[in-house]
């Protein structure tokens, strides 16, 4: 199991980087594309939602399992190629008109030994995805 994380200040407060993200059906910037193919519980914030996610090269099958707003949401990537599976957390942390965005993945890949490889490209994604949410928000 290879476990990846990264840290980012977002210049945004914590309400806006939340209904950017919170909704796990609405694409955050133009440069990620989100396709729905299951719409999750509205009454629970979205849990059980499924989406297809681009970023840049990176496509991944994604479901929703838990909610905090505005703090926390957790999902998995299903059926995914190079991984047996994919656990990832997301914790917005406020901080004086801006956001700690705190990602972190628990990632158990098919081949051996290429969880660091897995790591790389995850971390890549998810710098893109935060670049995509200041680029058009702040």
């Amino acid at each position: 199991m290879a476990t990846c994380s990264l840290k980012r200040k977002i210049d945004l407060p914590i309400e806006k980087v939340w209904s950017l993200i919170g909704d796990f059906t609405k694409s955050p910037a133009p440069e990620i594309m989100i396709v729905v193919e299951k719409e999750g519980d509205p009454s629970a914030g979205g849990v059980g939602s499924i989406r297809m996610i681009t970023i840049g090269k990176t496509r991944v099958r994604e479901i929703l399992d838990t909610v905090n707003p505005p703090h926390s949401l957790t999902y998995r990537i299903i059926g995914s190629g190079p991984m047996k599976e994919y656990h990832g957390k997301v914790n917005l942390e406020g901080k004086e008109g801006t956001t700690i965005y705190h990602w972190h993945a628990d990632i158990k890949p098919k081949i051996p030994l290429t969880g660091y490889i897995l790591c790389k490209v995850a971390k890549g994604a998810i710098n893109t995805f935060i670049d995509a949410l200041e680029k058009h928000h702040t």
